[in-house]
């Protein structure tokens, strides 16, 4: 079960609610996202699983690249975590709020900029609302990086 990085997880939870983010966690019997998730977040045809990845911790100076450096995706995802830890940071109208996810997690995104570093090898299984067939554009917001926050 996901873990908030913040004084109060209800207040993290409801800041990431207001920006679009939605931590969920994997239906028991399917071990994948809930039926009712899927058709909330993505559009009818774009619920499909799109790929599973394993990402790796990064090393020196690569924890602020590529997914680690602040970023907005063009469409919104549904991602389910299958394996490892890592860290999740978004950007609320209160300010950043951290999760640690692991397995089980389902992380809902509705093109809200955020960071991403593994902390284990973490698996993920990822659908986003992009036409079949197509990505999803990812596009850096500049956003200085800044200290990860300890799990």
């Amino acid at each position: 079960m996901a873990r908030f990085l913040v004084d109060d997880a209800l207040e993290g939870r409801a800041a990431l609610d207001a920006v679009g983010v939605g931590i969920h966690v994997v239906d028991d019997e399917t071990q994948d996202a809930d039926e009712t998730i899927l058709v909330a977040v993505l559009p009818e045809g774009c619920r499909a699983v799109r790929g599973e990845m394993t990402a790796a911790p990064p090393t020196g100076s690569e924890a602020d690249t590529g997914m680690g450096a602040w970023h907005v995706n063009d469409v919104d995802e549904l991602h389910v975590v299958t394996s490892g830890e890592g860290i999740m940071e978004f950007v609320t109208d209160s300010g950043v709020v951290g999760v640690v996810v692991e397995p089980g997690d389902v992380v809902e995104i509705h093109r809200t900029e955020h960071r991403y570093r593994p902390l284990t090898e973490q698996g993920w299984v990822i659908r986003h609302a992009a036409a079949p067939g197509a990505d999803m554009t990812t596009s850096e917001t500049g956003r200085p990086a800044s200290p990860w926050p300890r799990p």
